[in-house]
């Protein structure tokens, strides 16, 4: 359903913040928000290599997350899930949520394409998990209502006094539930400093009970819920407008998290330019939080490795398949695909005269040591990808056939000049409960503004500058 701009009064608002402008009185064509790295908002003295290594960790829960829901959804699930284990998420959102939007009322959501559901802890909050920042408290908005159950957005939760009720989980041990609710959130525009923007009426999750998320009781923690993406009526890019289309552009982090580390987009800002190398690939199929693309082949330096079609296409039963997911910090390929992928790196990298080292510290699988500095000659890595202008041409890497994703060595490697120069494989093996589904994840995703059309069931691409504040 569409959003309307409105006129919310504010009552009280701190002096460190920027007053609200005034709204326009027509929805809004499009928004750009900052996006801000986890490691950023939490407070901590860890060298690059400690941060590297703790961002792999949490990548490694998230792959073995979204891979243990591959293989629930094989068959279907009582209630939907929660979107993910809360400690393996990079990437937040800011906004500020009610009537009067108050300084001390920000909150922090986790960015999570692969999650329907924006969700966040509210006060009252019975076994949730300890949070720094002030819990949302719907009695202090005068713009707060719950969302009836009659409403196209309860189905299929329960009904308690007319109150849509929400439970999502996985296990008896980690769920959330609460009450469906709406009302206007509030996002500082791009460039920081711009104009605010309210929206009025958004659909989402006000959480009374919080179990297992993996944050424990640390009263340092920053993160107050999860703000969805994935695919679904209830995500805030069907919210936002008719088209359902959303957009991110990941910055480089190869010097840890940048100050600033990309943006997102709805609406008109998600377009991309008609001018320009724009490559387009069919989203083939979603499930209630994942993009499943069709991959066709895997080409390292010049080598296209020769994959027979339909190989990474999903199973009948739910199972394999290949997706796009920013959650995930580093790709995950299957064993037999990871297998043929990691000797060709192997083999490479003995042409550069570069050493093995032992990766295990780091949680990867292959790193290699660098005693002459960076090589020039670094390989990258292509995926070709159904071309969605030809959908009865399968992509052929041999031919250079198909939508093309260029992973230049950045995005491939992390590459560490200060402590041991070394650089490291950023892709792993997926060797969770379902070892045959393969993730692109957000390392190799960077310097790509990749825009999401659900409506038309398209996931367009370009190459973007994505750490500068004026694109």
């Amino acid at each position: 359903m569409g959003i309307k701009i409105i006129f919310c009064i504010l009552f009280m608002i701190s002096l460190s913040h920027s007053v609200l402008s005034k709204a326009d009185d027509k929805k809004p064509s499009g928004l750009t928000l900052k996006l801000i790295h986890r490691d950023s908002i939490e407070s901590n003295n860890l060298t690059s290599i400690e941060k590297f290594r703790k961002i792999i960790h949490r990548s490694n829960l998230r792959a073995n997350h979204l891979m243990s829901y591959s293989t629930d959804s094989a068959s279907e699930p009582t209630y939907h899930q929660p979107s993910l284990y809360l400690e393996s998420a990079n990437y937040v959102v800011e906004l500020n949520i009610g009537t009067p939007a108050l300084s001390d009322r920000d909150q922090y959501l986790i960015l999570d394409t692969a999650a329907e559901l924006t969700w966040l802890q509210c006060d009252g909050c019975i076994d949730c998990f300890k949070q720094k920042l002030r819990l949302y408290n719907p009695r202090d908005s005068s713009t707060h209502k719950f969302l009836p159950c009659n409403h196209p957005l309860c189905k299929p939760y329960e009904c308690n006094q007319n109150h849509c009720k929400f439970k999502e989980w996985d296990s008896p041990d980690v769920h959330v539930e609460g009450f469906m609710s709406t009302d206007c959130f509030v996002f500082e525009g791009v460039p920081v400093g711009g104009k605010y923007t309210v929206l009025d009426d958004v659909v989402f999750g006000c959480a009374y009970g919080t179990v297992g998320f993996g944050i424990e009781d640390d009263p340092r923690n920053n993160i107050s819920g999860v703000f969805g993406l994935g695919p679904g009526p209830r995500s805030f890019s069907s919210q936002f407008s008719p088209q359902q289309r959303f957009a991110y552009c990941l910055a480089d982090w190869h010097f840890g998290p940048p100050d600033y580390p990309g943006k997102l987009m709805f609406g008109d800002d998600a377009l991309l330019p008609i001018s320009g190398h724009v490559q387009v690939t069919p989203i083939v199929e979603t499930d209630a939080r994942s993009y499943f693309l069709k991959l066709a082949d895997i080409q390292i330096y010049k080598k296209c490795l020769g994959f027979e079609q339909g190989k990474f296409d999903r199973a009948i039963n739910g199972l394999g398949g290949f997706i796009i997911d920013s959650g995930t910090s580093i790709s995950y390929f299957a064993n037999d695909v990871y297998d043929r992928v990691r000797q060709e790196f192997v083999d490479y990298m003995k042409t550069l005269g570069l050493p093995e080292m032992d990766a295990s510290s780091h949680h990867l699988d292959l790193c290699w040591h660098m005693p002459n500095g960076i090589p020039a000659n670094l390989p990258s890595m292509v995926l070709y990808l159904q071309d969605n202008e030809y959908p009865e041409e399968p992509a052929d890497c041999e031919n250079q056939v198909g939508a093309q994703l260029i992973i230049d060595p950045m995005g491939l490697f992390h590459i560490e000049e200060k402590e041991d120069p070394h650089l490291c494989l950023g892709i792993m093996r997926s060797n969770g409960t379902d070892p045959t589904l393969n993730i692109l994840g957000a390392k190799q995703q960077i310097d790509n503004k990749f825009s999401f059309d659900r409506k038309n069931k398209t996931l367009s691409w370009m190459t973007w500058d994505c750490a500068s504040p004026l694109n």
